[in-house]
């Protein structure tokens, strides 16, 4: 017999703070709305524990019902070797995409299949010039004397 899937409701905060909701009367722990987690997914079996727990955040709009988060997120970042080819075949594509990059192990990727096709010199050098701009903010260097005592 096939699996039947479960059904979901979302909730979202409506306040710029972090808020605390519970899955029911009893949860102790709960769950935090914040920047990294917006949104909480409740099964729709259990929606009832859920709005009476929460019942003082949602009569005050602190938290409210929405549809179900976009997980199809688009980012320039994420690039097969196929894409980092035909990027490297237009300079002015690859100048205007490798600007919304922020990944510095995708830009190193990028800089090696560079090398390997011997692409020009101006090419190369926009694709270094990127990749020491995001190394720069990575930058963190650890003397062995920071480390106190873990080796």
């Amino acid at each position: 017999m096939a699996e039947e899937t479960k059904k979901y409701l979302y909730y979202k905060r409506n306040v710029p703070y972090t808020v605390i909701v519970r899955y029911s009367e009893r949860d102790k722990q709960g769950f935090a709305l914040n920047n990294g987690n917006p949104t909480v997914a409740v099964p729709v079996d259990r929606i009832r524990e859920f709005k009476t727990a929460n019942k003082k955040f949602i009569m005050d709009g602190i938290i409210m019902e929405t549809e179900e988060p976009n997980i199809d997120w688009i980012t320039p970042n994420a690039l097969t070797e196929e894409d980092m080819d035909e990027l490297l075949k237009s300079y002015l594509k690859l100048k205007s995409t490798l600007a919304e990059m922020d990944s510095a192990p995708i830009v190193n990727k990028l800089l090696e299949r560079a090398k390997e096709q011997n692409k020009s010199g101006k090419t190369i050098g926009i694709i270094q010039a990127r990749l020491e701009e995001l190394s720069e903010d990575d930058e963190v260097i650890i003397e062995r004397n920071e480390m106190r005592g873990v080796v």
